[in-house]
């Protein structure tokens, strides 16, 4: 059985002011950080990266130069991360083994949590990585409290999230697409589908603003 990533790498940034996945750290472009990770893992066979059309000859440019040997596609995204996840997963002609979906702005994802990933996906199906919510969680409405909810059960999701490749694919043919899912496991929640859960890496972190980029760049230095 095969296991392939997809890289999602579409986004427009526009909360951020510019495309962050291409922004450069360390004179490499912030997507290749994530795609090393994978193309040094030896249980990945495969690698998709997903980006906005018209950056697709310049990606598949660096990822030559750059010598990566399992990105077999750069594909355009969608408008939507969920469209761009279906277009990364029709590269993918195996009826089994395991997908691992991706964020190319979490450039801190380690082998430890790909390789429990995969290996737990082998067993549950749909996989995903969290941290436990340790700060106090309150309702609000118009600036004022509505209620406290209880933190013990509550998780914040990362990526990469792991899926058995046949399972992932019957849940999209089946899920309603006028929705918008935040993330690949919310379309197997909205059909009654189980996701695993286990515990992430606190340093895995998503660049979402400027300060963000700033720890990574420590991190990767």
């Amino acid at each position: 059985m095969a296991n392939h990533a997809i890289i999602v790498a579409a986004g427009a940034g526009k909360r951020f002011g510019g495309k962050k996945q291409f922004m450069r750290i360390h004179g490499l472009p912030l997507f290749v950080y994530a795609t090393r990770a994978f193309d040094n893992q030896s249980n990945v066979s495969g690698i998709t990266i997903v980006v906005p059309k018209k950056d697709i000859k310049t990606t598949r440019k660096q990822v030559r130069d750059l010598g990566f040997k399992k990105v077999h596609h750069v594909v355009a995204g969608g408008r939507r991360r969920q469209d761009s996840v279906v277009n990364g997963l029709r590269t993918i002609r195996d009826k089994s083994g395991v997908v691992i979906i991706h964020d190319a702005v979490r450039p801190l994802v380690s082998s430890a949590v790909i390789r429990k990933g995969i290996a737990l996906c082998r067993k549950h199906k749909s996989v995903i990585i969290g941290t436990k919510v340790h700060d106090t969680m309150k309702r609000v409405a118009k600036r004022l409290v509505q209620e406290t909810i209880p933190r013990d059960d509550l998780f914040l999701v990362q990526t990469p999230q792991f899926y058995d490749i046949r399972t992932i694919k019957q849940a999209i043919a089946k899920a309603d697409f006028r929705m918008e899912y935040t993330d690949e496991a919310s379309i197997l929640e909205s059909l009654g589908m189980p996701v695993y859960v286990f515990q992430g890496d606190r340093h895995n972190i998503k660049v979402t603003d400027k300060k963000d980029l700033r720890y990574i760049q420590k991190h990767l230095a």
